[in-house]
């Protein structure tokens, strides 16, 4: 007859069960929220943008008229994308931003937003942001973490001349905050992964992962 298992090791092994299925809910949920948010807010916002419109325009004429919303959406779009690379635009929305960063619920998701907006909509942001993609031995040796090099320079503060890359480790399921580290060029490997690719690794935390080739 078989010994069964003490008391202890059967209640570790029914306790951990369901810690580790809500640790794989609680990152599928944040990965998926992360994913789905700024979507779901853009379209929310278009869609908002064009009911208001299209409500307008009909109190405005009496008459419904076919497609006449969504091109005024459209143009409103552009006019604030006009609008927004011109000093008066640029004022005045830096003074909305000014006011909603002021806001209590609104401040801690409005700078978020607005950052992945940027660089998911903007080129010129993500090749100002994140330069390229590497590997790098963080947090110790022989364990390699993803990493974005945002700066690179010449420098003798390590006592010797060499050149050290930026490095921000992003943190799952944001791309834009972890921590920032200095390591000489050397001592990284430089992978043939784009900004986007790594992107969609890094919020799906993991899930959705291209091959890691040497560049």
């Amino acid at each position: 007859m078989g010994r069964s298992s003490p008391p202890s090791q059967q209640h570790s092994g029914s306790s951990s069960a369901p810690r580790q299925a809500g640790q794989i809910f609680r990152r599928y949920f944040v990965t998926g929220l992360a994913t789905l948010f700024p979507v779901v807010v853009t379209l929310l916002l278009v869609w908002q943008i064009f009911r208001f419109v299209d409500g307008f325009l009909g109190r405005l004429f009496r008459f419904q008229i076919p497609g006449l919303g969504v091109v005024v959406t459209v143009l409103v779009i552009l006019l604030v994308g006009v609008l927004s690379v011109h000093f008066f635009g640029r004022v005045l929305f830096q003074a909305i931003e000014v006011s909603l960063t002021r806001l209590p619920f609104v401040k801690k998701i409005y700078p978020a937003v607005k950052q992945l907006a940027q660089f998911l909509f903007s080129e010129e942001s993500r090749q100002a942001s994140f330069r390229r993609v590497v590997l790098v031995q963080y947090p110790r040796p022989g364990a390699y973490s993803l990493a974005f090099v945002t700066n690179e320079a010449r420098t003798e503060a390590t006592g010797k001349p060499q050149t050290l890359l930026t490095l921000l480790i992003p943190n799952p399921p944001s791309p834009f905050t972890g921590p920032i580290i200095f390591v000489p060029q050397e001592d990284v490997v430089p992978l043939d992964l784009s900004i986007e690719e790594a992107v969609k690794l890094i919020v799906s935390g993991g899930v959705v992962a291209s091959p890691l080739r040497r560049s």
